[in-house]
């Protein structure tokens, strides 16, 4: 009996020791943190990722008018030209050029002007056209198609 006393005041010494342990420990007001402790603040940890994509290359050609007249020309004159007569717009994220081609009625004796051939990115370019040789044509009404076309290099 007398060691199973002892036993029990060993049992409440170590209680009493333990909770004077804690209670040393714990600051008022805040409760004991559980789980894995903040790293001090000298120490720290990162990782990376790696972050990929592809960008395709994209090529839009507008007009600002899909028509263009001359109008009635004088009698006797042989050339006429309109240097800023339409708009081309590009909008690209690569390199381009232009071409054209024209066909119809009279388009032997049209002439396209282009302000740009050939760019990067977006442009605008001013599109002029000529007529040529008008002295040596039949009377009467023409009409041409230019055909714009934009291609990356």
């Amino acid at each position: 009996m007398r060691s199973s006393r002892v036993m029990v005041g060993l049992l409440v010494l170590s209680l009493v020791v333990g909770m004077i342990g804690l209670a040393g420990i714990a600051k008022p007001g805040k409760p004991l943190p559980l789980g894995p402790r903040p790293l001090p603040p000298e120490m720290s940890n990162s990782v990376t990722d790696m972050v990929s994509w592809t960008v395709q290359g994209f090529i839009e050609l507008t007009i600002d008018d899909s028509a263009f007249d001359f109008g009635l020309i004088d009698a006797g004159v042989d050339s006429v030209t309109v240097e800023e007569a339409n708009t081309l717009a590009v909008v690209s994220n690569t390199e381009w050029t232009l071409s054209y081609t024209i066909t119809g009625t009279g388009s032997d004796h049209l002439g396209v002007l282009l302000s740009d051939e050939a760019g990067e990115g977006n442009a605008e370019i001013n599109v002029g056209y000529s007529l040529n040789d008008l002295r040596s044509m039949d009377p009467g009404s023409y009409t041409a198609t230019v055909t714009y076309t934009v291609a990356a290099k």
